[in-house]
């Protein structure tokens, strides 16, 4: 079964991962000549088995610095034929302790993406946890085949219904579940011809209950729900309509927030200990007493904000550290936070895109507790080339050591210190001047809006 899937991820690593297995016993003999201590066990799950060879086959030709993620085991900087000899020499054992501590990765997969098995592939490869459609199960079966590990949640909306959902003719016989503006007819979100706002203070608020339960009943490659628009006021977050508010009942509105957080407790106590996951924004009452999850879509700096704009900035978000401030007090707590950055037309300006996936990568890492409840993701994965993954999300931080802190003698720079790295970042705005700092002894200069990771 494990060799199957190495055949999965593409003719040119199949024929070299073969070669490879036919020439172990040869490595074997090859004794280990690394200063640094590698590590053998580059999934972390205790055992050097072929697995750990599929990784380092993912990064063939990757640099970066000298063991800036575990597939580089010999720790030079470069992953390359070296790095099989050394695993090779440890085949087949066993007994590791796991010491990764580095921040999960989220992709977050829609539309057709996952109909596409490199996609699948690309995934099951590179990611921890998959939001998807929950209407691609057999997609979903496929990754959790190619990585029994990673975790899977269906994506449904928790007030948004369209005629393209298989169930649509079951939810248009209940009338009732359906906002209605003062003429009577059903309300729509501006831009989505075939979607409509669903009433959570109506019998739709059991059926998604029930329609979750059903969905991780019958389909156990499904670990939770990922539940998008958990929006507690849909005037105050700007959410659009083809009628003006004026026509939207007062009574729906005013109760939105309570009508909505009663919807969230109903579906986490129906699903059980299942993950659901809201798409909850800065609203952390949800995470805080029902889920103990939380998901913050364009932290920082979203999708939708361009490679030259500042993202959360001094307008109510002191720089960003109001957002990390949010869902740090939720780690606190022991509940799993997650987030979605991005830059707006990314593959055109591929290095400024980068630039700012590092800077929100290293400002979440200031609200992390346990790496194991962290889940950073980048993009949707069709949004640009980078199909949400770059190999420094893969790096090593080792567990955080005390909380971020102001970086004296600096306007707006902040650090934090983990087992293997200092993170820091200059959250001034853009248009302001670059800073000069010391830590651990060594000086450098940071760009607003930029970040840096310090290996020890």
């Amino acid at each position: 079964m494990e060799i199957r899937k190495i055949s999965n991820i593409d003719k040119k690593r199949s024929a070299f991962m073969f070669l490879l297995l036919l020439g172990i016993p040869i490595f074997q003999l090859i004794p280990s000549v690394s200063s640094a201590i590698p590590d053998y066990d580059v999934n972390g799950d205790g055992s050097c088995t072929i697995i750990d060879f599929v990784l380092i086959a993912n990064h063939l030709g990757e640099t970066g610095n000298p063991g800036w993620i575990r597939e580089d085991v010999d720790k030079n900087g470069h992953i390359d034929m070296l790095d099989m000899i050394f695993v090779s020499n440890h085949y087949g054992q066993s007994g590791w302790t796991n010491n990764i501590s580095r921040i999960k990765k989220l992709s977050i997969a829609y539309s057709s993406t996952m109909s596409n098995t490199a996609n699948q592939e690309f995934i099951a490869s590179h990611f921890d946890m998959l939001d998807c459609s929950k209407s691609y199960q057999t997609a979903a079966a496929n990754v959790k085949t190619l990585n029994p590990n990673i975790t899977i949640l269906g994506y449904y909306d928790a007030c948004m219904m369209s005629s393209t959902y298989p169930d649509w003719n079951e939810v248009t016989q209940h009338e009732d579940w359906f906002v209605h503006d003062s003429n009577g007819n059903r309300v729509q979100p501006s831009g989505y011809s075939t979607s409509y706002l669903m009433d959570p203070d109506s019998g739709w608020n059991n059926y998604y209950a029930q329609q979750c339960k059903e969905l991780l009943t019958n389909y156990p490659q499904f670990d939770g729900i990922f539940s998008d628009d958990v929006v507690t006021d849909l005037v105050a977050e700007g959410y659009e309509f083809t009628v003006p508010y004026s026509k939207i009942p007062s009574n729906v509105l005013s109760n939105w927030g309570t009508s909505m957080y009663q919807l969230i407790e109903n579906a986490q106590t129906t699903i059980g200990s299942y993950i659901l996951m809201p798409n909850t924004y800065k609203y952390m009452q949800y995470s805080q007493n029902s889920t103990h999850v939380s998901f913050w879509e364009h932290f920082i700096h979203g999708q939708n904000k361009a490679y030259n704009e500042n993202g959360y900035g001094t307008d109510g978000w002191n720089y960003g550290l109001v957002a990390i401030d949010l869902l740090h007090e939720q780690a606190e707590l022991g509940n799993i936070i997650a987030v979605n950055s991005g830059c707006e037309n990314a593959d055109s300006h591929p290095v400024e895109a980068k630039q700012w996936m590092l800077f929100t990568y290293a400002c979440f890492s200031f609200a992390v507790v346990d790496m194991n409840k962290a889940y950073y993701s980048w993009q949707f994965f069709k949004s640009d080339s980078s199909h949400g993954y770059y190999p420094e999300m893969d790096t090593n931080l080792g567990k955080p050591i005390g909380d971020y802190y102001h970086v004296s003698g600096t306007a707006q720079l902040y650090a934090r210190q983990f087992t293997n790295y200092y993170v820091a970042a200059n959250l001034n705005l853009l248009g302001t001047g670059a800073v000069t700092f010391t830590i651990n002894g060594a000086s450098y200069t940071l760009s607003p809006r930029t970040a840096v990771f310090i290996q020890k």
